[in-house]
Formats: C-alpha cells, structure tokens, sequence
C-alpha cells in the first residue's frame, strides 16, 4: 500500500536559506508575532564551499517598523562603530548599498550587521545589511 500526501507548504527558495543562515528566518523567532521580510537576498558559495547569504532590509520608519523594532524582534544588540561593507556584500546585492555602516558587535559566529540610518522625516528610517557565512 502506498500513501500519498500532499504538502501545502511553500517550496523553500534561497531567500528563505539565506535567512536561515543569517539566523534571522522567522521560525527562528517564534512567540514574536511579527518578522521583516528581506528587501533583497542572494545566496552564494565562497572559494571553500560554504555557503554565503547576502541579505538587505529596507526599513520605512515610524511608530510599529522601525530600526529599533527590527533590533528587538530579532533580539540584536545596538549597532556600534562604523565600519566598511564587505565588497562581496556590495557586489551581491542588486542595489546602490553604501560604502559603510554602523556594525552591530559579534553575535553569532560568521554573520556581520551593519544599520544605515536613512535622512527622512519618518523617524526609525533606515536599511539592514547582513552577510552571513556557514556550513
């Protein structure tokens, strides 16, 4: 006798991987009851093999989705000193990213964060950049 079932969940994409492995996939968050969805993602592999994932949140502002919101749901500390964007990071991503950010001190192991707050007049604006490495 055979058993067939069919499956209702979504096919996993590279988005959903490369989220996984920046440890920012939203069932890895459970009990927050909101998550952000990457404006951009890109997985790639490095000279060894291990995956790299690439990922850009774009964060409008305001009262609900802002930079501190997304540092809470994800339980990241405050971002620190300025530091330079991975070129790889810049070459990945399909936009304009910028040249650096602020970084968030190490959290786990192979991921780096950077925030750039964004000039607006919505108070919190500002975009997410994430390179992560794994096996």
């Amino acid at each position: 006798m055979v058993e067939m079932r069919r499956s209702f969940d979504r096919p996993e994409t590279d988005y959903d991987r490369a989220e996984r492995l920046a440890g920012l996939y939203y069932k890895q968050h459970p009990g927050k009851g909101r998550y952000y969805i990457p404006t951009a993602a890109a997985l790639s592999r490095a000279a060894d093999g291990s995956p790299v994932a690439y990922l850009h949140f774009g964060i409008a502002g305001g009262d609900y989705a802002n930079v501190d919101d997304f540092l809470h749901t994800y339980d990241l500390p405050k971002p620190g000193s300025v530091a330079p964007l991975p070129q790889d990071l810049r070459a990945a991503l399909p936009g304009d990213e910028p040249a650096e950010g602020l970084l968030l001190p190490v959290g786990q192991a192979g991921r780096q964060i950077f925030v750039v707050m964004r000039p607006s007049d919505v108070e919190g604006a500002g975009d997410v950049y994430v390179r992560a490495t794994g096996r």
